[in-house]
């Protein structure tokens, strides 16, 4: 099915939104005019400055000189120009690039090698970079949009602009509070609450899905429920796969938790660049004469060893996007046609690479996919029954058809969008800010909070934990502690309206202690016992009681409870409730509140509340989530 006809905007006046697919390698606007009561459409922004001569389905380079003294020098479409590389080798600039991959949370760091990623330019951090890159984006698509629809037009709409933020399906609430940070800092909203609300986020795996559906692609043709789909966004640094099926109202709901595997088109030419400068353990296959060259290079050691990046280069433009077959040579005009090397299969200034060592460099991208669809189709709620191969990636021809090969043969039709696949991205976010198709997604893990049990010497459970008892440090009670409290579990379908909450009793020595604001830290669990309960479950895992309970992990251990967020709320306006224990000889008295903390997980982005009772009647208040930013990779 494709998307149901659009309804009209219902807004009270007009609005301007901007989707910006900030990609590792390109990048690409679309926006949409919102005018009440019409009927919003989809454009791309088609024209960048630097870039005039270039055809309606371009994207620009996310990529970034600087000088010296950290001044830009040269950013997005500007970096296309001819003789570009010289002139940054001339003035000792520093290169961005792939920075966006600087991002990716500790939790992947080690699916991608570290010793692939470049480095940011000195004294940058990735926050500055996607700051000025973002700023960047930001002109193009005022440059673009006041000369096609008037400069009085942008004017009367940038300071209420909505935007729509994309990035990649394992990247969650600290990488989206770092998106946000540097959409503030690049001007793009003010850092006030209403400012923050106008910025949203989307995976790459939900807005290619949009955009299949947006462009009239038939997904689950036969019509039957049962039945899923795998949408397979393939870019330059992450390959994102997404399952759904469709509702009979038309919505589609995730079947199966999202992947994101770094395997992208980038790690096809690092392979590349890695053959040209040693380290593979195919340069045996493409010499003519082997013994001529260092085993541990394959142009090392030789006079064109300074030239393995221009040849990267060429091989990334050029051959990567071309190859096709394994049974054909391949030649990258790399230096002057005066050079030439018969041992190295170098002549006129081209190298002759073998088709079956280009597939190699190809090879492990396409089994991470073929394998991933595989996992979607095991794990997946439902039977899969199409994959839609989309984004710039999937543009190559031997990646679709060695897809295809594999998995057809399971039962599963293989497909691919022949019209501008590299726009997925961008123009699937308007598409979701404007019909939002997706109904409910699969929770990644369990959240919960650790938390106090008062024993209960009744409980099974509980008395295995003996060795555990402490005395509360401010009731005295006898206290189980490392007890996780979960709010949602694993692999939970969970809809954008549906409310997940957890009661909490609070307690201090003294009542005006509760007049600041409370925090409360929500735990996610990673590891792979299905119900998670104690935190001494873990191995490595003790803890200690002190002025409040402190927990001592293993390395093991801390990598399957980790601090998700930090919800912080007002509660002075909670009622306090005195209390009194009698323990061990000793009178305590004590002070306590209750609340519950609500949860919305069903959004692309956490959102929290706080709920309490005053007189008989539930009253909300707002509550804050705060992430970590420090939990992205270095």
């Amino acid at each position: 099915m494709s998307l149901p006809p659009r309804t009209k905007y219902g807004g009270a006046s007009r609005k301007l939104l901007l989707a910006f697919d900030i990609g590792t390698t390109f990048s690409g606007i679309s926006y949409s005019i919102l005018d009440p009561g019409k009927v919003p459409e989809i454009r791309p922004v088609t024209r960048y400055p630097s870039q005039d001569h270039v055809g309606g389905d371009s994207k620009i380079p996310t990529v970034i000189y600087y000088d010296e003294n950290g001044k830009q020098c040269a950013i997005g479409a500007e970096t296309l120009k001819e003789g570009i590389e010289a002139d940054a080798e001339e003035n000792n600039w520093s290169k961005a690039y792939w920075f966006k991959l600087h991002l990716r949370p500790k939790s992947e760091a080690a699916m991608a090698d570290r010793d692939e990623i470049p480095p940011l330019p000195p004294n940058k951090t990735v926050v500055q970079v996607l700051t000025d890159y973002m700023k960047y984006l930001r002109q193009c698509a005022k440059i673009y949009i006041s000369e096609t629809h008037g400069n009085p037009f942008w004017k009367s709409l940038e300071d209420e602009v909505l935007y729509v933020l994309t990035h990649p399906n394992g990247w969650e609430g600290p990488q989206q509070a770092t998106m946000r940070q540097a959409a503030i800092l690049a001007d793009f909203i003010p850092d006030t609450a209403e400012g923050r609300s106008r910025i949203s986020f989307v995976t790459e795996g939900e807005a290619s899905l949009h955009f299949c559906l947006s462009n009239g692609l038939s997904i689950n043709r036969n019509g039957n429920v049962d039945s899923g789909v795998v949408i397979v966004d393939a870019g330059g640094g992450t390959i994102d796969v997404t399952a759904y099926r469709k509702l009979s109202d038309h919505s589609f709901e995730e079947i199966a938790i999202p992947k994101s595997y770094f395997q992208g088109a980038v790690y096809v030419t690092s392979r590349a660049k890695k053959h040209f400068n040693g380290s593979s353990p195919f340069n045996l296959l493409f010499l003519s004469a082997p013994q001529h060259v260092d085993r541990v290079g394959l142009l090392s050691g030789t006079r064109f060893r300074d030239d393995v990046d221009t040849l990267a280069t060429r091989f990334d433009r050029n051959t990567k996007h071309v190859f096709r077959q394994d049974d054909e040579p391949h030649h990258i005009q790399f230096a002057s046609q005066r050079e030439r090397d018969p041992a190295l299969n170098i002549r006129a200034g081209r190298i002759t690479v073998p088709g079956r060592v280009v597939a190699t460099f190809f090879e492990p991208s396409i089994s991470c996919i073929i394998e991933a669809i595989k996992l979607q189709k095991r794990i997946a709620q439902f039977p899969i029954k199409s994959v839609f191969l989309v984004g710039g990636f999937s543009a190559s021809n031997w990646l679709c058809e060695k897809v295809r090969s594999a998995i057809e043969p399971l039962g599963i039709e293989v497909l691919r969008p022949d019209n501008h696949v590299n726009k997925a991205v961008s123009n699937g976010a308007v598409s979701f800010f404007l019909d939002g198709v997706v109904s409910s997604r699969m929770s990644r893990k369990s959240f919960g909070s650790l938390c106090f049990a008062t024993f209960d010497p009744a409980d099974p459970d509980h008395l295995r934990r003996l060795q555990h008892v402490r005395p509360n440090p401010i009731t005295g009670e006898r206290s189980l502690d490392g007890f996780f409290s979960v709010i949602l579990p694993k692999n939970t379908r969970v809809t954008e309206s549906k409310e997940y909450r957890r009661s909490f009793t609070m307690f201090k020595s003294d009542s005006v202690d509760f007049n600041g604001p409370t925090v409360n830290h929500v735990f996610s669990y990673k590891g792979e016992r299905p119900n998670p309960k104690w935190l001494t479950d873990e191995p490595g895992m003790f803890t200690l009681f002190g002025n409040m309970v402190t927990f001592f992990m293993s390395a093991t251990a801390s990598d399957k409870y980790v601090v998700e967020c930090t919800v912080k709320a007002d509660t002075s306006m909670v009622k306090r409730e005195q209390g009194v224990s009698y323990t061990n000889g000793q009178l305590r008295i004590y002070y306590q509140i209750h609340f519950d903390v609500v949860l919305l997980f069903g959004l692309t982005e956490l959102k929290a509340q706080i709920a309490y009772m005053e007189n008989g009647v539930e009253k909300r208040g707002p509550a804050t989530v705060i992430y970590d930013n420090d939990d992205s990779a270095a």
